[in-house]
């Protein structure tokens, strides 16, 4: 049992331990996210220090920009994040490519540079802004030269997400120090202040489409024509980052952690005149950007344990599910699998809640790796060697004893309890005549085919052999198993080890062999006797010793089978008992009356009408005139 219970707990641990990176873990982590929102509740979402500035369908198809190339935008780029800066804004991020400038179009008929000076506004707004305004790159597209150089150096970074195996995104680590970092986030980090250093998980609480503060680009052009627009424009941006995004349906867009979250209500939302784009399936590039500079700043993150602590959390569940697969009976398993499972996931969203990511496929797969180890190495390995055990040592004591033993592994306390029981002897009759004729090794061969044969059928129905006395064998029934009528169950046994006559001498070549059975039902000590180096599992007491009595009669009234009065009166009606003896057996202080299945193969001898025999003390006529038919 250690040794299968080390293997499995380091089974589990491994195993628990390989599922951090599993595809499924990032699944049951936004899951988690959503049962903390859900007894949290929405109504305690904060104002996000981010402001999201889109350049969406209703900019687009207004009537200021419907004309204008999107890549002609540039100055009005520019207008808008100076007047965000000028409205108190502490930095302004662009999530876009500025990968072409105007003034390199030329005209195709002619060649002539018509644009050429039409990207001024916009360079200069990144001259003069430098290390406050930052512009994109990506993997495929870099900006054109002319912004490059006017934004400065550290004026271009990376909107470049990392996404986990299941191609969400949830994490960023930053790269210190953050104002020199490639990655547009941690520069904008490091503008508000924000110092962190770990890799970080952003723990939404809403759909950010519909949480985030968000003011569509052509909101921030109309808001600088009037004084209230300013003042309005004002209280979007001050002491916020600005982060410019395109917002068109399925543009830039990835799957992030708020995909099972609550939507935010409109009433309560930040939003500018124009409201906000339709929430999609997955979520806006610029609106992630957005969430994981606002988590960092607000706190709402998540950020990776101490190291150790989910090796010792693997230990601990591992251990658990080995001990429980190595002791539970195999039903309660699935039980403890789920128990086990709702306990790891429970320690990872107090770990959320305490900032702490606790990777949830860790604890519970520990468990039931295992728990399915250990159960498999019980049924496989122990259970076989009890099994065995009860199969070797069945030929010597009961089964159900054998059992009890191999379970707990200990020998059975000495003494035991009273139960009602049927004791039988069953004789070969004339044994020691016979043996007398034969060599010792045939006297033996003799004894165990009939012993083998007898004991099939006590075992057929139900009866337990107690112990062979030599011709002889003890056997009870309903002990140590329980058998649900053990009077019919014993008779039925009897008649049956009857009508076997034929066979036991033809199988052992005597003519002469015979048997008798006597029956007594009644109270007994059932339990274990003797002493601590030698002991056997038996059953004592005056039932015992009356069943021994009645075979004494049997003999006498030359009947194979002799059952007592508490046998036959549990019998069911159609059983033809006949009474063959009344009296006072010896050592008892009462008289007892014996019968016999009224059948004519119970009988040894055929039965005259005048024979007269003195068993005990009464005179019984063996007439079946006198005999007294108690068919019920």
């Amino acid at each position: 049992m250690i040794l299968i219970a080390l293997v499995a707990t380091g089974a589990g641990i491994a195993i628990g331990l390989s599922a951090k990176k599993a595809i499924w873990e990032g699944w049951v982590t936004d899951r988690l996210f959503q049962v903390k929102t859900a007894f949290a509740g929405v109504d305690r979402v904060e104002s996000a220090p981010v402001l999201v500035v889109g350049l969406d369908n209703v900019a687009l198809n207004s009537e200021r920009l419907a004309p204008i190339p999107r890549v002609l935008m540039a100055p009005l780029l520019a207008e808008a994040g100076q007047a965000l800066l000028e409205a108190g804004a502490v930095a302004v991020g662009y999530d876009f490519v500025f990968a072409y400038s105007a003034d390199s179009f030329v005209d195709p008929s002619t060649g002539e540079p018509r644009l050429r000076g039409f990207d001024l506004p916009f360079q200069r707004y990144l001259y003069q802004n430098r290390d406050r305004v930052f512009i994109a790159h990506t993997e495929v597209g870099v900006p054109h030269r002319s912004f490059t150089a006017a934004a400065g150096q550290g004026g271009v970074r990376s909107v470049i997400v990392s996404t986990d195996s299941d191609g969400v995104v949830r994490q960023h680590t930053p790269r210190l120090p953050l104002s020199e970092s490639p990655h547009l986030i941690d520069a904008l980090l490091a503008k508000g202040g924000v110092q962190i250093s770990e890799r970080y998980t952003a723990m939404p609480t809403t759909r950010l489409a519909t949480s985030i503060p968000y003011l569509s680009l052509i909101d921030v052009l109309d808001l600088l024509e009037t004084e209230a627009g300013r003042k309005d424009l004002q209280e979007f941006a001050a002491g916020r980052i600005v982060i410019f995004g395109g917002l068109l349906p399925f543009e830039d867009e990835h799957l992030y952690s708020d995909r099972f979250l609550p939507h935010l209500p409109a009433e309560r939302a930040e939003t500018g005149p124009s409201g906000r784009p339709r929430v999609q399936p997955q979520t806006a590039g610029v609106f992630i950007l957005a969430d994981f500079v606002a988590a960092a700043a607000t706190g709402r993150i998540a950020l990776e344990p101490v190291p150790g602590t989910l090796p010792a959390l693997a230990i601990a569940f591992a251990l658990i599910g080995a001990v429980a697969g190595l002791l539970l009976p195999l039903a309660s398993l699935p039980f403890v699998a789920i128990l086990g499972s709702v306990l790891g996931l429970g320690i990872s969203l107090v770990g959320l809640s305490a900032g702490v990511l606790l990777a949830p496929g860790v604890m519970p797969v520990a468990c039931l790796s295992a728990m399915v180890v250990s159960g498999v190495g019980k049924v496989g390995i122990l259970q076989r060697r009890q099994r065995s055990l009860v199969k070797l040592f069945g030929h010597y004591l009961a089964p159900d004893v054998i059992k009890q033993m191999a379970v707990s592994e200990q020998l059975p306390e000495l003494g035991g309890d009273t139960r009602p029981v049927v004791v039988a002897f069953i004789d070969i009759v004339g044994f020691t005549k016979m043996s007398e004729s034969l060599a010792d090794r045939d006297v033996v061969r003799v004894v165990n085919a009939c012993f083998d044969e007898i004991g099939r059928v006590i075992t057929k129905h139900e009866g337990y052999i107690d112990k062979y006395i030599g011709d002889a064998i003890m056997a009870v029934w309903n002990a140590p198993n329980k058998v649900e009528a053990p009077e019919k169950a014993s008779v039925d046994a009897a008649a049956e080890i009857i009508g076997l006559l034929d066979q036991l001498r033809q199988i052992t070549g005597q003519p002469p062999l015979d048997l008798r059975i006597a029956l007594n039902a009644g109270p007994v000590l059932v339990g274990d006797i003797g002493g601590e180096h030698r002991r056997s599992f038996t059953v004592m007491g005056t039932t015992v010793n009356t069943a021994s009595r009645v075979e004494s009669v049997a003999k006498d009234c030359k009947v194979r089978l002799a059952i007592s009065g508490s046998v036959a009166e549990k019998l069911p009606e159609d059983y033809p008992v006949s009474e063959i003896w009344t009296g006072q057996l010896r050592g008892l202080s009462t008289d007892i009356s014996v019968f016999t299945l009224d059948r004519p193969e119970m009988y040894m001898e055929p039965r005259s009408g005048t024979d007269t025999q003195t068993t005990g003390s009464k005179e019984i006529s063996a007439d079946p005139g006198n005999l007294v038919n108690l068919k019920r």
